[in-house]
């Protein structure tokens, strides 16, 4: 038995652990606060499309008039306009680099991929080509463990939501979640998926239900589905991005573009209207394939259909 001096010294360390830890989630909400209030995200303004510019469109980059803005470059800002910053996908120790490849294109308008390194990836010849395609548009930063990635998450006040499987996890729709000013939604690695670490930091674990025999998809599958519900819970959030960083980015993306510095810095201080359809015209639509396979193709479904 605990004597009467003892138990209060226990009960005086539980409280002051428990205040403590509630201090530090205020001051840490605080910060977040704080963060979001002097760094807001906006969407750029509109930029209106003319009835000529609208029929540049349907133009191919072949047929272009040289005094046109080119179709890449009005592409560009097109996508620009819609990318957002007040989402981050956080992959969390994916082994598998494919996986990594086919998640990274499927981000819907995501801006910002953290990678939270695995032990160690499955060794392929063209891991650093695969990386470097993948990330050529999107801003992707990597950290050795989840705790470095949650410090920076809450640093730029990110609140987390972790994807998971559990009883505890609440369907994304179920129409009783809303989305925060800015969120990090966390995908787990391919076996065992979100981390402890990670969970315990979350504000919610999620998951998207499905109606199947199964209980998972692959991640890349999973973290398209995932993206897109966001989305349709909270449509504004794309185009929201720091003003200054759109404008670097700008800069980026074109100078990948343009050849001619002088018609950067034209671009640059007066971006091109946007499209009002990325789509290209339909008679860009035509499949890319040799003429010599073609063909093989075609005398191959006519052999099919004598067959039949």
């Amino acid at each position: 038995m605990l004597s009467g001096r003892e138990a209060a010294l226990v009960a005086g360390t539980l409280v002051a652990a428990y205040a403590f830890h509630q201090s530090s989630l205020l001051y840490a909400q605080w910060r977040r606060c704080a963060y979001r209030r002097s760094h807001p995200m906006v969407k750029d303004k509109d930029h209106s499309v003319t009835a000529e510019e609208g029929a540049l469109d349907a133009v191919s980059d072949s047929k272009e008039d040289e005094s046109a803005v080119p179709r890449r470059i009005r592409k560009a800002e097109t996508v620009l306009q819609q990318r957002t910053s007040r989402i981050v996908l956080i992959l969390e120790a994916s082994c598998d680099i494919f996986n990594q490849q086919a998640v990274l294109p499927e981000c819907l308008g995501v801006q910002h991929v953290w990678i939270v390194e695995p032990a160690f990836y499955k060794k392929v010849k063209s891991d650093r080509r695969i990386a470097r395609q993948s990330t050529q548009w999107i801003s992707v930063r990597r950290f050795k463990t989840s705790e470095a990635c949650l410090v920076a998450l809450f640093a730029q006040g990110y609140e987390v939501w972790a994807t998971d499987l559990s009883q505890r996890s609440i369907s994304l729709q179920s129409g009783t979640l809303s989305v925060p000013d800015r969120l990090a939604i966390v995908m787990g690695r391919e076996t065992d998926g979100v981390s402890e670490t990670m969970l315990q930091a979350a504000t919610h674990r999620v998951y998207l239900p499905i109606y199947g025999f199964t209980d998972s998809l692959n991640l890349n599958v999973a973290t398209g589905l995932v993206i897109f519900q966001i989305f349709s819970m909270c449509p504004e959030a794309r185009g929201q991005m720091e003003a200054d960083e759109r404008k670097s980015l700008r800069k980026e993306w074109y100078q990948k573009l343009v050849p001619s510095q002088d018609v950067l810095d034209r671009y640059i201080q007066s971006p091109p209207s946007v499209f009002q359809d990325l789509r290209r015209a339909d008679d860009h639509r035509n499949p890319w394939i040799g003429a010599r396979l073609l063909g093989r193709i075609h005398r191959k479904e006519e052999e099919n259909r004598s067959d039949f």
